[in-house]
């Protein structure tokens, strides 16, 4: 498929300009010779272009949708909805506006009395009602509960349910073509919109019962395929971590190996909790968090989080490193780069304003690791794509959607068994790193099922 001029040119620019912070050409050959002279014309030539009209097919292919699931499970929603109403208003003595926050403060803090110690006031004068405020006051009044999780489930209905059956229902052909964003994220990531396809909750009960409406065609089978830790794996490679680096190399379990590094026990002595915490730092320290936020994300106290990340940084001096490196890299040039050379421009990294100057810090320690997982992931579509071109199985095997760090095919089910084990390999294969790329391999009936 032909790549048009003016892609190309929105593409170049993009590379050039991600956040749209700078005046770029509109002329193709200048574009194309900036992105030579700033060390982006291979990103451009070899992962974005060919990318492109793989997009475009899969937003033609698009995914199928049993419209049927989706109506049972509007129903069911309604039906709890309304039991939540009811038992809400019941708990404050007569009904109003739940979407109101106005309202809904009104009741909470005015007509029931709620302690409002700790709640802030917004400009309007009302008191905050959002799930985080919500959270706060869960134990001062019964009604709270329900409140959450009317929240919830109102949620799910409004913005995933009731906006996905609108789209099947006026699709011709039953499928959802979700329109795939190849420009929208300084880091490279992809995007989908109408619908966005990308948010729909993967742990949550309800987000599996949604995923359960996405099928394959009768004679397929949905096929996931998802890179293992890809953020960690590319932050132990760039930061060059012995340690992780080994760790990743032997399969150990990279939380329980953190968390008997900064608790100092045996890993077979790591307790569940012990684990998740040093999941949230190792996470965490990806998106450059800081002890406030990992105290919140975590729900211990702020000194706790200060000591858990400077244990964290004592045993994995190598990341501790590379961080300072590349923040004062970007503190001298304005921008930080990823392996390929992809950049994203940090202006604000040298404000005297400590607010903006630590957003571009973060900024600086996650986009070559963020950035890098992106590209690993389209050089893998792109390498797949050629080999369905070239073995000629582009009807038996769909290319459906990118999730994150997760492909999604619809596979014919006598092609299956050959095809699995392939995509595996070349995603294995699409980028190497310091560590091996490990993909988790599942295949269902349903998106739920993968």
């Amino acid at each position: 498929m032909a790549i048009s001029e003016e892609k190309k040119i929105i593409l170049a620019q993009w590379l050039l300009d991600p956040e749209k912070q700078q005046v770029v050409p509109k002329d193709l050959p200048t574009l194309e010779a900036k992105l030579k002279e700033f060390g982006l014309f291979v990103i451009y030539e070899t992962i974005e272009l060919p990318l492109a009209p793989i997009l475009e097919e899969m937003q033609k292919t698009g995914i199928k949708v049993d419209v049927k699931v989706l109506e049972k499970l509007s129903k069911t929603l309604a039906a709890e909805l309304n039991n939540l109403e009811k038992e809400i208003y019941d708990k404050a003595s007569a009904p109003f506006n739940i979407n109101s926050p106005k309202q809904l403060s009104e009741v909470l803090f005015d007509r029931l009395k709620i302690d409002a110690t700790g709640i802030p006031k917004r400009k309007t004068g009302a008191r905050s009602t959002d799930v985080e405020t919500l959270l706060k006051i869960k134990d001062r009044h019964s009604v709270v509960a329900a409140l959450l999780k009317y929240r919830e489930l109102f949620k799910v209905f409004s913005t995933y349910v009731t906006p996905l059956k609108e789209f099947v229902l006026a699709s011709k052909d039953g499928r959802i073509h979700t329109e795939f964003l190849q420009t929208s994220a300084a880091t490279g990531r992809l995007a989908s919109q109408n619908p966005n396809l990308q948010n729909i909750p993967i742990m949550s009960e309800w987000g599996k019962k949604i995923r359960e409406a996405f099928v394959p065609e009768a004679g397929y089978t949905m096929l996931a395929l998802d890179y293992s830790q890809i953020e960690l794996r590319v932050l132990a490679s760039v930061a060059n971590d012995t340690k992780m680096i080994e760790a990743f190399k032997e399969g150990l379990d990279i939380h329980k190996l953190t968390a008997a590094n900064v608790f100092d026990v045996p890993v077979e002595k790591v307790t569940s909790e012990q684990r998740q915490l040093a999941k949230t730092l190792n996470f965490g320290v990806i998106y450059g968090m800081g002890a406030d936020a990992f105290a919140k994300t975590s729900g211990i106290n702020r000194e706790e989080a200060r000591t858990f990340i400077e244990e964290y940084f004592a045993n994995f001096a190598d990341i501790k490193r590379w961080h300072e490196k590349t923040i004062a890299a970007a503190r001298e040039t304005g921008y930080v780069e990823n392996l390929n050379g992809r950049k994203r421009w940090l202006p604000g990294i040298n404000t005297a304003n400590r607010r903006f100057a630590s957003e571009a810090e973060r900024a600086a320690i996650n986009m070559p690791i963020q950035s890098l997982a992106a590209d690993i992931i389209k050089l893998a579509m792109i390498k797949v794509a050629d080999w369905l071109k070239k073995d000629k199985l582009t009807r038996q095997v769909r290319m459906l959607l990118s999730i994150h760090d997760e492909l999604l095919f619809e596979v014919a089910n006598d092609k299956l068994k050959a095809v699995q084990p392939k995509i595996q390999e070349i995603m294995e294969s699409a980028y190497t790193l310091k560590v091996p790329l490990k993909v988790d391999v599942a295949s269902g009936k349903s998106w739920a099922e993968v």
